[in-house]
């Protein structure tokens, strides 16, 4: 576990699964993420075994913290975790539509960053988001990662082809932080 002020972060078990894939079916999410849908009970079982193998990936639940009780609301994680580069490209989504524009993508993106840098010893933390993903891009800027540019054209979504914006930030960059993104980054 991952413990912040209003997030803690649980690593994604078999219990999840129905709650993911409930989430992941949902057309707002799926905008949000790029997944095409709807996603079967079987090929979201298929995605969490090879997701469970694969050591250049991790998974956490986010669960906000409500009257000692944490309750699942999104799903955040790693893929293309490189230990030898030392890199990783970072994914979020809140899944509960309720559980929105609390700043519990905030927190867990700093959570998740921490354990990046502290934990798994990486030196680069990037992501890529659609960029008509205004909330998200503005998540990021907040956060102080850095926008390094545009892939034309690189996803292929609803019929059509979206531009992905490439966002990333250092270790050093991170380490950075004003002291209030810092503290939050922190407690555990």
């Amino acid at each position: 576990m991952i413990v912040g002020k209003k997030v803690t972060l649980l690593p994604l078990d078999e219990i999840h699964l129905e709650t993911v894939r409930s989430w992941i079916n949902n057309p707002e999410v799926r905008a949000g993420t790029g997944t095409e849908g709807p996603v079967s009970s079987y090929e979201h079982r298929r995605w969490y075994e090879k997701l469970m193998c694969n050591d250049r990936r991790r998974a956490f639940i986010i669960g906000e913290h409500s009257e000692g009780i944490v309750s699942p609301v999104g799903l955040t994680g790693f893929n293309d975790v490189d230990v030898r580069a030392r890199r990783a490209e970072l994914w979020i989504y809140i899944g509960q539509t309720d559980a929105r524009r609390k700043g519990l993508a905030s927190e867990a993106t700093l959570l998740l960053l921490r354990h990046a840098f502290d934990m798994l010893g990486l030196h680069r933390v990037e992501l890529r988001v659609m960029e008509s993903n205004a909330r998200a891009i503005s998540l990021y800027r907040k956060l102080g990662f850095v926008e390094e540019g545009v892939a034309r054209e690189s996803l292929f979504h609803g019929g059509c082809f979206h531009n992905m914006l490439l966002f990333s930030m250092l270790e050093s960059e991170f380490r950075g932080l004003p002291g209030e993104l810092e503290r939050c980054a922190r407690r555990s």
